[in-house]
């Protein structure tokens, strides 16, 4: 087979579909990665083969326009003002002119995801994929099947799915997934507007205890944790009679969210006022912002999730789906304070799942985290609770078997 990814440009997002296409490569099969051209070294260093044509929405500026169209409509329960979308800088709401701005930028928008479609049809009309497989933001990847005639597959990166809705910071009715009106670049190729959520199948990694929501037929694949390129951690010190926390806090809440939501700090003071070894995967200089750190903290850059938990007694993250589903299937009781978007439900179907504990980024502090912390690490139900979850979605099918999967379906037209 020949099968397309489209991935939208945020490392995170298109994780998950990396053990997918090794299994297909694995299985003989040709796969080509629909990327944009940040995206060109992460797809490399996963072996994958990247095709950069995408010129599509800036994730990071969109996340921004949400947040703060969040706050013009009054939702917005941080201390410090959102983010400008465009230089990162914190904004003055009561003189900075919404409306003007968001129209001046609208066509600039609707110019780049139109350039974008024209990009990723042109590709695959060449190149005839048999199946694409994207991931939950990619516009691009859905028109493309649809316009090539081939099955559409999304493939989920957490407890979230087509039929949950994304509710903005603080609550308040759901904000748009795409903040510019998208349809005119689909109507061109006479498909009507597919936004994110017409989709033909899902790649589910998720247990029965974390179900998402979706009317898709869905195709269960084991979730094998990437968390980008690493090597064994081999200067980790031995645990000690303690119990060993891991703090991970990448780089991407708070250049969405801002300096706010950074709760390191914190996790540090919390865990290590309860006696805790603390395993902090942080920059030097995110690192730095927690101020000394006893000898009980050890600070590792670029070491990935998925080495750095076994041996841990909990983890705490805000809850991203690659730091939620790789804690899931490691077994860790997880601490989850979600700054927004998908993180909140992703957080709360952990803490119904009684795999672990959830609190709203901007009310978490040092005493809040610590009283969690506490009860993870001292009551039993957490432990076992995550054990279980992590057995039912170990149990799934791996990688390979959602690959016989997918050539069944591309067999059956």
């Amino acid at each position: 087979m020949r099968v397309l990814f489209a991935v939208s440009a945020w490392p995170g997002h298109y994780f998950p579909l990396v053990p997918l296409g090794w299994a297909l490569r694995a299985a003989g099969h040709d796969v080509r990665v629909l990327c944009a051209e940040s995206e060109v070294d992460p797809v490399s260093r996963a072996g994958l083969t990247p095709v950069p044509v995408l010129r599509g929405l800036d994730l990071l500026l969109g996340a921004r326009l949400i947040n703060l169209l969040g706050a013009h409509r009054g939702n917005w329960p941080y201390p410090a003002p959102p983010l400008h979308p465009r230089t990162g800088e914190p904004l003055d709401l009561a003189s900075f002119d919404f409306g003007a701005w968001h129209e001046e930028l609208r066509p600039v928008l609707l110019e780049h995801a139109t350039r974008s479609t024209d990009a990723a049809v042109s590709y695959a009309r060449d190149w005839r994929p048999d199946l694409v497989v994207h991931d939950l933001m990619s516009v691009e990847g859905p028109l493309v099947a649809k316009v090539t005639g081939v099955p559409d597959v999304l493939q989920l990166w957490g407890p979230v799915g087509t039929g949950d809705d994304y509710s903005p910071v603080g609550g308040g009715a759901p904000e748009p997934a795409v903040p510019v009106d998208t349809s005119g670049a689909f109507a061109r190729y006479g498909v009507g507007e597919m936004g994110f959520h017409h989709v033909d199948h899902v790649l589910d990694p998720c247990p029965a205890q974390l179900r998402p929501n979706g009317p898709e037929p869905r195709i269960p694949s084991r979730y094998v944790p990437y968390n980008g390129p690493g090597s064994a951690p081999l200067d980790v010190p031995p645990r000690g009679g303690r119990p060993r926390v891991c703090v991970v806090w990448g780089r991407s809440a708070t250049r969405t969210f801002g300096a706010t939501v950074n709760k390191m700090p914190q996790v540090v003071a919390a865990a290590t006022g309860l006696g805790c070894e603390v395993l902090l995967l942080a920059s030097p200089a995110d690192a730095r912002e927690c101020g000394p750190l006893p000898e009980s903290v050890h600070v590792r850059t670029d070491l990935p999730l998925s080495l750095a938990l076994p041996g841990c007694d909990a983890v705490v993250h805000y809850g991203g789906g690659g730091a939620t589903m790789t804690s899931v299937v490691a077994g860790v009781p997880q601490l989850a304070l979600p700054c927004g978007f998908d993180q909140t439900l992703m957080a709360r179907r952990i803490t119904g799942s009684g795999a672990g504990l959830d609190i709203p980024n901007w009310e978490a502090d040092a005493e809040g985290i610590g009283g969690a912390l506490h009860r993870l690490l001292t009551e039993p139900a957490f432990t076992g609770s995550a054990a279980e979850v992590a057995s039912s979605a170990n149990e799934l099918p791996a990688p390979a078997e959602a690959v016989l999967a997918l050539r069944d379906l591309v067999a059956g037209g």
